[in-house]
């Protein structure tokens, strides 16, 4: 586990707890024998739906924010109520950049699929998917210094729960922890947002590709009954193609 992101293992600490939470599943998981259009639309679907959860997350974790930033100590009631949305809170990360890494995967799946398709443009998708998810990495870094936690506190499950026992013990560390979280949770939106632009551009440029397929296909087999019977297949011709679509865009010479 990256020791970046263990601050929100509270989960560790708080396990009956989040035993009677509702599952938070991650939705569109990508399955291995989709089609490429259908794990597409799954990593959008999956990015959307981590987009809600972690926006709903942040308003819950700046709700506690404001409520417990006064208090001296904090009863176990409230205590149980303020770790939870952060231990869910570390989940949507893991899964934030488990899309990121999935996109660059349906990237390299599409060129192999297409041998003939520029590589330069899966290369552009990959960088910014790869792009994408170390920038979420380095937020969650930036978070944690500024609450004044050191990164390498966080090495280990263990290390992060006495870190966190003790932030919360103090109000002046919980505050800190809990912007810290509110930080990760909007920088995690950020981050989502960015892959559902980046996964619909990629899904838009993967239907361009094979209508522009399907469309050279249907003009070299006009042409080639037209070579056999010297005209026009009147029966089956095709209505013609007004996209402009050029080839050469996807092509790789």
């Amino acid at each position: 586990m990256c020791n970046k992101k263990v601050l929100f293992a509270v989960a560790l600490q708080a396990a009956t707890i989040l035993a009677c939470l509702p599952v938070m599943a991650f939705a569109g998981t990508l399955t291995g024998g989709a089609t490429m259009p259908e794990q597409i639309v799954q990593e959008v679907t999956a990015i959307q739906s981590q987009m809600t959860q972690a926006q709903q997350l942040v308003q819950q974790i700046q709700q506690y924010e404001n409520m417990v930033q006064n208090m001296v100590t904090l009863p176990q009631s409230m205590y149980d109520q303020v770790t939870a949305p952060v231990a869910q809170l570390y989940g949507l990360v893991q899964q934030s950049e488990q899309l990121g890494y999935a996109g660059q995967n349906i990237a390299g799946q599409f060129q192999n699929i297409n041998a003939n398709f520029n590589p330069q443009i899966t290369s552009q998708y990959t960088q910014q998917y790869s792009t994408i998810t170390s920038g979420l990495q380095t937020a969650i870094n930036n978070a944690l210094q500024t609450a004044n936690l050191n990164p390498s506190n966080f090495v280990t499950q263990q290390q992060a729960m006495q870190q966190v026992q003790q932030a919360m013990s103090n109000p002046n560390s919980r505050n800190g922890l809990l912007q810290a979280a509110v930080s990760v949770g909007q920088a995690t939106v950020a981050d989502d947002t960015q892959l559902l632009q980046t996964a619909n551009s990629e899904a838009s440029m993967n239907a361009a590709w094979k209508k522009a397929q399907m469309e050279q296909k249907q003009a070299s087999t006009q042409a080639s009954f037209n070579s056999i019977f010297g005209g026009p297949n009147l029966s089956t011709s095709m209505p013609p193609d007004n996209t402009g679509q050029d080839l050469s865009t996807f092509s790789n010479h």
